[in-house]
């Protein structure tokens, strides 16, 4: 689980060809521990083989970046539930608060004990859906260019952050998940399908065609929280994502 008197480790899904991107997380982020797993070359999996292991239905319609960026999330949440430890996960463009340890440990003992998985970000692009109380749904808007034009604030900014239950989001650039979470979401999202997903409650419907379109189907029965301000944000450039209009 979580020490309280060390700083989480974040993991950071890295492909080897994107040194650049590295580099550049690593500049950013010069205050984390950083591990860095072998993250997985969607080219280079055996969809046969994935369906047999019961990961992905056959006529799974991931592109293969978006396969094997699931692959690598997945990856992640198998060793926190086969070590029994919480784990931090953190794509190459995400960029932490500076603020991030202290914030993270703040939260992170203000959950409940069988907590989930709490979100340390979400795509500023996009709306987040979450509970301001129990039961109490709320959609938020964001400005993504007010972000990007503020990101040394973001990053320099420390502060009160609270954890608000999540229903639904996009983007996973930073998230911690335990190893009942991991468990769950396993069981949920696995075999990744073709499914439509729905949003209940606000009309919404999403195909399922990257993990974090997948996951939207597990929060809403997990204890899944979202901090608000973020601790972590990404630029979100859709133009050099090695995910988004990939094949």
């Amino acid at each position: 689980m979580i020490d309280a008197d060390r700083n989480v480790p974040v993991h950071i899904i890295n492909l080897d060809r994107d040194a650049e991107r590295l580099k550049t997380f690593m500049h950013r982020n010069d205050f984390l521990q950083v591990v860095r797993p072998d993250a997985v070359e969607g080219r280079n999996l055996d969809r046969d083989e994935l369906a047999r292991t019961g990961m992905i239905h056959r006529d799974l319609r991931y592109t293969n970046p978006a396969l094997g960026n699931a692959h690598s999330h997945i990856g992640l949440w198998t060793k926190a539930a086969d070590e029994d430890v919480c784990v931090t996960i953190a794509e190459d463009d995400a960029i932490f608060s500076r603020d991030f340890h202290a914030g993270a440990r703040t939260i992170l003992d203000a959950l409940p004990s069988d907590w989930d998985v709490v979100l340390w970000g979400v795509n500023f692009d996009a709306f987040l859906w979450l509970e301001v109380v129990e039961g109490v749904r709320c959609k938020l808007q964001f400005e993504q260019d007010d972000l990007r034009a503020r990101v040394a604030e973001f990053r320099d900014r420390a502060g009160l952050n609270v954890p608000l239950r999540l229903r639904h989001s996009f983007g996973v650039m930073a998230y911690t998940v335990s190893p009942l979470g991991a468990r769950n979401l396993m069981k949920i999202c696995l075999p990744l399908s073709n499914q439509l997903i729905e949003f209940p409650g606000y009309g919404v419907l999403i195909e399922n065609n990257t993990i974090d379109a997948a996951m939207n189907a597990a929060y809403p029965s997990l204890k899944a929280f979202v901090c608000i301000p973020p601790l972590a944000i990404s630029e979100n450039r859709h133009e050099s994502s090695t995910i988004q209009g990939a094949k």
